[in-house]
């Protein structure tokens, strides 16, 4: 019985977006890449909100539905302006829902229903650079056996 496919889901989740040709020239890395973080990075984060729920209310083995939220950060300083850099990153988290919402089972990744985009947040800080973060909240549901 699986008692979560969280870990399994971020690695295949890496592997499809290292595999998008519009994140080729992008640094495409399961954790956050501390100093080896490139100008322009999508990184994926923690997962939040994991939920088992009994398909049906029986005693023993049952199979459930895990429900969880994984973050995917994107992170652009490679632009001069910060309307720039925010564009960059735009442009890079919309390759990112692309990939999702062309393969939302992740190359049929084993119990994974969907996986979707729930929402994405900005942050820009203007310093000596300007750097552009977008925090992007994807939903994924998969039936545990």
């Amino acid at each position: 019985m699986a008692g979560s496919i969280m870990s399994t889901y971020k690695a295949r989740l890496l592997t499809q977006l290292q595999a998008s040709s519009d994140l080729s020239s992008v640094q495409v890395s399961y954790a956050q890449p501390g100093l080896n973080q490139r100008r322009e990075s999508v990184y994926l984060g923690d997962i939040e909100t994991n939920t088992h729920t009994p398909e049906a209310l029986a005693s023993g083995r049952r199979r459930r539905i895990e429900e969880f939220t994984c973050e995917v950060f994107v992170q652009v300083s490679s632009k001069p302006t910060p309307q720039t850099c925010e564009a960059r990153a735009v442009e890079l988290a919309n390759a990112v829902e692309t990939v999702l919402a062309d393969d939302p089972q992740l190359d049929n990744l084993s119990q994974l229903s969907w996986t979707q985009l729930r929402s994405m947040s900005m942050q820009t800080v203007e310093a000596d650079q300007p750097v552009c973060q977008i925090r992007m909240l994807i939903d994924a549901r998969a039936r545990l056996q």
